[in-house]
């Protein structure tokens, strides 16, 4: 044997022996590996389940998103239309804003020319004012002066109302003073001539009818038919100054009836005759006499 094989053999001894070395530790290890390797696949089954599982729930999550973000995108929606109405009526608000601001400038405008004018209408009150107080007085110094202008005025109609019924007295008296006359000039006639003269001078006068100096004035209360003549009683008598052959003018209201002279006296009445008569006595009538 060469040394050459020698040398051979002895190398592949030692590589025997290194192989078994590295084999022996290689096997261990991979036998070390296949556990981890089956323990790494039990791990990656796992892990895959784990990930199906996570993909489920991962999935589930999305599904849950995309829900919420359509609710999200539909309340966005209704946001966005909120907000642009909102913006719509802060436009209109605005615009409307602006407008009343013009109006407000318009009546501050007009509130300072009613301000000038106020103020002129005051100094034109108080100069009316004034006139007004100036004109009242002047009207109740005249409504005053018109007052005694009435008074005045009711009095002067007083005394006109007055003066007529005189003057209609007057009248009357003169009708009856004419009737007297005509009746005396038929007396007189009758009386003899040595009389005439006595009764011309006024030396025998007792028996003539007389007129008092001071008014009497009464009322007719009872009336009487008699031999064709009209008996009077009134309700005065001596005490108010009445005495016999005192002649009264009868009335009715402004209407003359005619002449009553009185015969008998009594204390608070009297009673006479119609001499001169223009109607029916009534009782109420008015009765005067005295001067005119």
């Amino acid at each position: 044997m060469s040394s050459l094989t020698k040398a051979f053999v002895v190398l592949v001894t030692v590589l025997s022996v290194l192989l078994v070395a590295l084999v022996v530790p290689y096997v261990a290890k991979t036998e070390d590996l296949s556990g981890q390797i089956d323990q790494l696949s039990g791990q990656k089954i796992a892990a895959e389940e784990l990930a199906r599982s996570a993909q489920q729930e991962v999935s589930a999550a999305q599904e849950r998103a995309s829900e919420q973000s359509a609710l999200l995108n539909q309340q966005v929606s209704n946001l966005t239309q909120e907000v642009i109405r909102l913006q719509t009526e802060a436009d209109d608000a605005r615009a409307l804003a602006l407008q009343e601001q013009r109006k407000l400038s318009r009546l501050e405008a007009e509130l300072s020319r009613l301000s000038a004018a106020a103020v002129q209408d005051s100094q034109l009150l108080s100069a009316t004012t004034a006139d007004l107080k100036e004109t009242r007085q002047s009207l109740v110094d005249a409504q005053t002066k018109l007052v005694q202008l009435g008074d005045r005025n009711n009095e002067l109609e007083s005394q006109r109302d007055s003066l007529n019924r005189q003057v209609n007295r007057i009248g009357e008296k003169m009708v009856s003073l004419e009737q007297d006359n005509v009746t005396l000039r038929g007396v007189l006639a009758r009386v003899p001539e040595q009389y005439r003269a006595e009764l011309s001078t006024g030396q025998q006068t007792q028996d003539v009818p007389f007129t008092p100096a001071s008014p009497i004035a009464g009322r007719v209360t009872d009336v009487k038919l008699a031999a064709g003549s009209q008996l009077v009683q009134v309700d005065i008598g001596s005490k108010d100054g009445v005495q016999e052959q005192m002649k009264f003018l009868v009335h009715r209201d402004d209407q003359y009836i005619g002449t009553f002279v009185v015969d008998r006296v009594e204390s608070a009445a009297s009673a006479g005759r119609m001499v001169l008569s223009r109607g029916q006595v009534q009782s109420g009538d008015s009765i005067y006499t005295g001067p005119y």
